[in-house]
């Protein structure tokens, strides 16, 4: 039996001291104190705070390797490099691409979920291709489609684990896109979109629940003429049934931006997420210029990762660890929500509520241990002590 004991042990709604006992993969108790035998493994956590693993449903890469690979080793090793930044479990998420190359990456991530032996990983996620040309961002022009002449059910077949894919509801034929999903229990995420406040009223309607990297790649209050349109960012924040993706490094989105959200959409509806590219979960040097899976040039400076031209961030290279650092120190937020804004509301938002995301008997013993720093000292997934 593995014993974490004297930690003060992060809960969905509080913190207080306690001892947690796993087994055979799983929390199987939470008590004051134990008496230990010689057969257990003890970790004194004295001083540490013990939390629920990050899960990490928007990444794409980490390590110097990107989840757009068809080799499930760079998966696996993508996913293990941000283990030590106390992701214990992941959503590789690609690129706008071809079908064909979709099918190749869906085989490499179903692969390595089926192989890794340390990292949770729990499926995958399509940002696109299925998106606005307008609001393309970082993604690559050429690899934007249309869902009636490339339709994705072959993508769906493959695998049952699709768990999230992307895609601009005014497009032709994304409505029906989002009512396909539904069917499938795949969440539909509002990306890359010009739409209006309306078109995500009539998209809910359609399946569409949540919004991929709010304010970054969408509307928000524009101008049609001389009259002010509401976009998706005024939807997602006030339509009740949307939850909320949200790149917490400080560089995507100000601190006002972050409290926004906080204050309008709440904990159960406002997660983190990284957005990282393969940069993540790495050691990168600013002012270099490093090329995409895609194609595209992107150049590191002022702490952020941007299109080389400099029209556009491009993805991030943050790590959970410091997103949720960012809400506990920068916006104040208690240490248990901005914890469970990179844990169990993920893990809520892709259907795993019941065994991830919360420190709880009969729930998989994905932790991590840190200080008042988020300094990760400790990750356990599987009841499997990782480092």
């Amino acid at each position: 039996m593995l014993i974490i004991k004297n930690a003060k042990v992060i809960f969905e709604d509080k913190i207080r001291n306690a001892t947690v006992l796993c087994d055979n993969g799983k929390i199987t108790d939470i008590v004051e104190r134990v008496d230990e035998s010689k057969n257990d493994t003890v970790i004194d956590a004295t001083g540490l705070y013990l939390s629920p693993g990050f899960i990490d449903v928007h990444v794409h890469g980490g390590g110097n390797k990107s989840a757009m690979s068809t080799n499930a080793d760079d998966i696996k090793a993508m996913a293990e490099a941000h283990l030590k930044y106390g992701t214990t479990s992941i959503v590789p998420t690609t690129l706008a691409s071809p079908v064909s190359q979709l099918k190749d990456v869906t085989l490499a991530v179903k692969k390595a979920s089926e192989t890794s032996k340390k990292a949770n990983i729990l499926g995958i996620h399509y940002e696109g291709p299925y998106i606005s040309l307008k609001y393309k961002g970082a993604q690559s022009a050429d690899n934007i489609l249309n869902p009636i002449k490339n339709p994705p059910d072959e993508l769906f077949d493959l695998w049952d684990k699709v768990l999230i894919m992307g895609a601009a509801p005014e497009e032709e034929g994304c409505m029906e896109l989002g009512d396909k999903l539904r069917k499938r229990n795949i969440v539909a995420s509002v990306a890359h979109s010009a739409a209006s406040y309306e078109i995500i009223e009539e998209a809910e309607k359609h399946g569409y629940s949540d919004v991929t990297h709010i304010y970054n790649a969408c509307t928000s209050c524009f101008k049609e003429g001389i009259f002010r349109v509401a976009g998706v960012v005024e939807a997602g924040l006030t339509l009740d049934s949307f939850s909320t993706q949200v790149i917490g490094d400080l560089r995507h989105l100000p601190k006002g931006l972050l409290k926004l959200i906080y204050k309008t959409k709440g904990v159960e509806k406002m997660y983190l997420i990284t957005d990282g590219l393969e940069f993540s979960a790495s050691d990168i040097k600013e002012n270099t210029v490093y090329m995409q899976e895609n194609g595209v040039g992107v150049i590191f400076e002022d702490g952020a990762m941007k299109l080389a031209d400099r029209s556009a961030l491009a993805g991030s290279v943050a790590t959970l660890k410091n997103c949720v650092r960012n809400m506990y120190k920068e916006v104040n937020v208690p240490l248990y929500e901005a914890v469970r804004m990179a844990s169990l509301t993920p893990a809520e938002v892709i259907g795993f509520q019941n065994t991830k995301g919360k420190i709880q008997k009969n729930y998989d013993a994905d932790l991590i241990l840190f200080d008042d720093d988020i300094n990760i000292k400790s990750v356990i997934t599987n009841g499997n002590i990782i480092f």
